[in-house]
């Protein structure tokens, strides 16, 4: 049940991304980022009155760690991710999706306790190597592909180590709250840092000239991928352990990949093929640790 819950939720995760470029389509950025929050704020409102009295009984540490996921570990990565892609390109954005992983598993063992297996080691290596092939369509380079935008796929990096925050600096908390008042606390405490950033330049008059498939595709993200894929990551990561769970993230580029071939029309080569059994290898491996 793990590993189903596993693939669904970074199956979701990975639809995103085609999602995404049709909301781009109608939204700027900052306004995208902003009513995708939300709008998912919305949705866990009657959870998050239900638990208020759970909620209120914390600790003052069980705060601060909640606060961190939801600002360092979910506003940061999303604002990073979106400026850094203004700066480079989605298939570097792509590619540094395989900095989250990487960094929860170094995180955990850091200060986790959690233990670097040799399966655990191969899982990382074939699902780094296959998301690589299918970011660069090829063999991994350091010309060409980088001149230019240097600075654009460092923020890009660092946003991948900020997802890993996520993950990290939470577990500890997710022993002593349930998955859906942890999903809904920092999902709120993600949307009060995201509306910082955004506020200044938000452009409602373009909201109503959107277009309906941006704003279906919005929906969706806030549905899917803000509630539901949150959900459904942290009711597992509850149960497993940071490190095992982090390497079924490479799913995310491959079902990417292949929704943008059969949605968006972009065309899906032999790298993808290969990157993607180097994926699904890795994820084996990563049910095995």
């Amino acid at each position: 049940m793990q590993t189903f819950l596993l693939v669904l939720t970074n199956a979701i995760g990975g639809s995103t991304y085609p999602a995404a470029a049709v909301m781009l389509r109608g939204f700027p950025a900052r306004d995208a980022a902003f009513l995708r929050m939300a709008l998912c704020c919305v949705f866990f409102a009657p959870f998050l009155w239900r638990a208020r009295f759970r909620l209120a009984n914390l600790s003052v540490r069980d705060w601060a760690l909640l606060s961190a996921v939801g600002l360092f570990g979910y506003a940061l990565p999303l604002v990073l991710g979106i400026y850094g892609q203004t700066l480079s390109t989605s298939s570097s954005a792509a590619l540094f999706i395989g900095m989250e992983p990487v960094s929860i598993v170094v995180l955990s063992c850091l200060f986790l306790g959690e233990r670097m297996t040799g399966l655990k080691l191969v899982s990382l290596i074939a699902g780094l190597s296959g998301a690589m092939l299918i970011a660069f369509q090829g063999l991994p380079h350091l010309g060409g592909a980088f001149e230019g935008r240097m600075i654009g796929d460092l923020v890009l990096a660092a946003g991948g180590i900020c997802w890993a925050l996520y993950s990290v600096i939470g577990k500890p908390v997710l022993g002593r709250v349930e998955p859906m008042d942890y999903t809904a606390a920092t999902t709120v405490l993600c949307f009060v840092g995201v509306a910082a950033w955004a506020a200044p330049g938000l452009s409602p008059a373009t909201w109503r000239s959107a277009g309906t498939a941006p704003w279906l595709a919005l929906i969706y993200l806030a549905a899917a991928g803000s509630f539901f894929g949150a959900l459904i990551w942290n009711v597992v990561l509850r149960k497993v352990e940071a490190s095992s769970s982090a390497n079924f993230i490479f799913l995310q580029p491959l079902v990417g990949v292949a929704l943008g071939a059969g949605v968006l029309g972009d065309p899906l080569t032999r790298w993808t093929a290969y990157g993607g059994a180097l994926v699904l290898a890795g994820m084996w491996a990563a049910t095995r640790a």
